[in-house]
């Protein structure tokens, strides 16, 4: 049977490389990680690392094994965390789930909001994709989230924050910078930056408008982070349908963006894990949000409601 000192010197064994490294970081010596490890092998029935040119080299099963262990040891960090915090008397924390374009545009603002009432409380910002939204929620890994709005989910509760528009983004020069509106036709034959779809969303209805324009562009990229299709555009790749956060930070390098005629919108939530008990502070924190949300400056009218 696994005994949690095994996993721990096989966790520390992966992250810090060496044996010398994990026995610092658990306060033993190089021969207890070794025999923790080789008797934590014995009980799983397969190889976690071999040795090559005289290191220690994890296999693909000890691989994948790490993957498991990590996702445990996060929540249980994060127990450990609260604990020593109630022993301690300090505040309590918040951690939050957030997108990675709205982790560099809509959270700071939000965070400067909270901290004005709440300057001691310790926030921890997680970025990443949809789904990994999704799956921190149900484990209850993060007490709150910012995300696209999603189909219900088990173990999930939905609060509306906003609604945008998406808009063009161009090279600066392009010749369709002189338009006030871009067309799904002026997109024909025009080379795109597109979307890799990871989560239901409205890619379906910009297809369309190109399929009904009887507009063909050339999709030469396609990438699933917001950021990632405003670089490509900064370097002339091509254009591309973007949600409208990040246009304002784009637009300092050489990123012209235009509303889209198509009244094709992205709606914005709030998640929390169902069932719990939100504290004065989440509801702090969300009223953050909303107020954030609802006065966010685009630079231009992409907004076509608010939800408070």
């Amino acid at each position: 049977m696994m005994k949690f000192r095994q996993i721990e010197a096989f966790r520390c064994l992966m992250v810090a490389g060496t044996t010398i490294g994990a026995a610092r970081k658990m306060n033993v010596t190089q021969p207890a990680i070794s025999r923790l490890v080789a008797d934590l092998e014995d009980s799983l029935g397969f190889r976690l690392f071999s040795r090559a040119k005289g290191r220690l080299e994890p296999t693909t099963a000890g691989v994948r094994f790490f993957r498991a262990v990590e996702e445990n040891f996060l929540g249980l960090e994060r127990l450990t965390q609260v604990a020593n915090n109630i022993r301690n008397d300090a505040p309590e924390g918040i951690s939050v789930a957030c997108l990675f374009v709205l982790s560099t545009t809509l959270m700071p603002l939000v965070l400067k909001e909270f901290f004005k009432y709440h300057p001691e409380v310790p926030v921890t910002v997680d970025s990443c994709n949809g789904p990994e939204i999704l799956v921190r929620l149900q484990d209850m890994k993060v007490d709150m989230a910012v995300a696209l709005d999603f189909p219900p989910f088990a173990g999930v509760e939905v609060e509306k924050i906003l609604r945008v528009n998406v808009m063009c983004a161009m090279p600066e020069g392009h010749r369709l910078c002189s338009k006030e509106v871009i067309y799904p036709s002026d997109l024909d034959g025009e080379n795109m930056i597109g979307w890799i779809p990871i989560i239901s969303q409205n890619y379906e209805k910009e297809f369309q408008s190109l399929q009904d324009a009887k507009s063909t562009p050339r999709n030469v990229v396609k990438t699933h982070t917001s950021h990632t299709r405003y670089a490509m555009v900064a370097s002339g790749l091509g254009l591309s349908i973007v949600e409208p956060f990040a246009a304002k930070i784009w637009q300092a390098h050489g990123v012209v963006v235009r509303p889209f005629s198509e009244k094709i919108s992205y709606e914005y939530v709030l998640a929390y894990p169902g069932g719990g008990i939100r504290s004065q502070l989440l509801a702090d924190f969300r009223d953050a949000v909303m107020k954030v949300a609802s006065e966010y400056d685009f630079g231009f009218d992409a907004r076509p409601n608010t939800c408070r």
